[in-house]
């Protein structure tokens, strides 16, 4: 499996992880210059809960349907059933446990909206269930253009749906754009069902083994995701705790952009994860390490704009977007920049770890790297505010990079000039396009 046969269905995953920049885009233009600093700054809170909890039910229930549905279709409906049991029961208790502590976040945050947005939390993870596993199950057959269409139910619809509530001049509130989420995520759970109804062949009755099989995967896979949630999360929570909502709407009106890097791990775990586990269960590791090269190289390669971008034009970025509003944030989007270089390689490293096998490794290794960062974000945050944050942020992606990538080279043998080598793939690729 060549890195380059998958290129043609890159451009569509390259597409479909477009879609959260262009709503990122739309959020900017018609939320953040739009709503109270304070009703943003709610929303945003709210917004991280619902994509911890909906992001630990995938890394419980349905990484281990990518990682399983991809290596063989033997069992395909004990899988799939052992999946969607597992996530419905994820769901449930994640459910439960928000409303639970609906009261006690929102005294911790500062934010006293919280407590009774939270009822909102439950519905879009309602919304977003059956999204969320046709998504990862068409993810396992390389099914990249109807995942497109999936997302683009959400990520298109909102932003429409957001516009239209701006010109009925019904929308200044966190609640509004709460409910204009349950309606996309809704939908997009429709298209997800339909575009995935002929992959959708299950027991509800699947082995014991297999559920242990899947339930031994996703405990570690859920270890890895709350690490990764915690250093991608924690800056927010840890600022409002200090701080309030408001300097978390300074703060999230700049890390919003981060969205543009925020494709390159989904679009790598959309390809290199799957890989990974066929060429590692067929014993293919040289191929394996020419495809983590190249995924390296072919994605550094295209975030060095955003990069320059993000470095030098924030001044110009945020005055145009903003309209005169965060003028403050401008330092913070410069420090942002420097994940360019940092992103592409923890997310070929992590994915490939993960397609080897080694999930108890990745807990590990993520553990480490959230007793390190959660130093780091409490050192930096009280004293300096949303500017420790974004160097907080920073300095946390250089250190799990560190990590990631030296775990790796024990299994495969790459080193930087290797990777550096295989630009001169990218010079053939683009030759080879033009030629066609």
């Amino acid at each position: 499996m060549e890195f380059g046969k998958h290129l043609g269905k890159g451009l569509w995953g390259i597409a479909d992880k477009a879609l959260p920049v262009i709503y990122g885009v739309s959020y900017v233009v018609l939320v953040i210059r739009v709503l109270p600093e304070e009703e943003f700054g709610s929303f945003v809170l709210l917004q991280e809960i619902f994509l911890i909890l909906s992001n630990l039910a995938a890394a419980f229930a349905l990484h281990p349907l990518l990682k399983f549905a991809t290596e063989t279709t033997a069992n395909h409906r004990e899988v799939i059933g052992a999946a969607g049991i597992l996530n419905l029961l994820f769901i449930a208790a994640a459910s439960l446990l928000a409303m639970a502590l609906k009261g006690p976040l929102a005294l911790v945050l500062n934010a006293p909206a919280l407590d009774h947005l939270m009822i909102y939390v439950v519905a879009m993870l309602l919304a977003n269930l059956v999204r969320n596993f046709t998504l990862v199950l068409l993810q396992s057959r390389f099914q990249v253009q109807r995942v497109f269409w999936i997302d683009a139910a959400h990520f298109l619809v909102a932003p429409a749906l957001i516009y239209t509530y701006s010109k009925l001049g019904i929308f200044d509130t966190a609640y509004d754009l709460v409910i204009i989420n349950v309606m996309s995520l809704t939908l997009s759970s429709l298209v997800g069902w339909w575009m995935c109804r002929g992959e959708l062949h299950f027991t509800l009755k699947p082995r014991r083994d297999e559920m242990r099989r899947m339930w031994d995967f996703g405990k570690y896979s859920i270890g890895n995701v709350v690490s990764t949630l915690f250093i991608s999360k924690a800056d927010s929570f840890i600022l409002s705790a200090f701080t309030g909502p408001v300097q978390v709407a300074i703060y999230n009106s700049v890390k919003v952009f981060t969205r543009l890097y925020d494709m390159v791990p989904q679009v790598i775990q959309m390809f290199v994860f799957p890989a990974a586990s066929r060429l590692s269960s067929a014993g293919e590791l040289p191929r394996l390490k020419v495809i983590a090269e190249k995924a390296i190289t072919f994605t550094t390669v295209a975030m060095v704009p955003v990069f320059l971008l993000l470095l030098f034009f924030s001044p110009l970025l945020i005055g145009i977007v903003y309209q005169g509003r965060y003028a403050e944030a401008i330092p913070m989007l410069q420090i942002f920049s420097l994940l360019a270089f940092l992103t592409p390689a923890t997310a070929v490293a992590s994915n490939v770890l993960m397609g080897l096998g080694e999930v108890r490794l990745n807990f590990v290794l993520n553990a480490q790297v959230l007793v390190v960062s959660t130093v780091i974000f409490l050192l930096l945050i009280p004293p300096w505010g949303p500017v420790g944050a974004s160097i907080a942020f920073v300095f946390s992606a250089i250190i799990q990079t560190w990590i990631f990538t030296c775990a790796l080279r024990r299994h495969i043998s790459i080193t930087l000039r290797e990777i550096l080598r295989r630009t001169s793939d990218i010079k053939l690729f683009v030759l080879a396009k033009l030629s066609r």
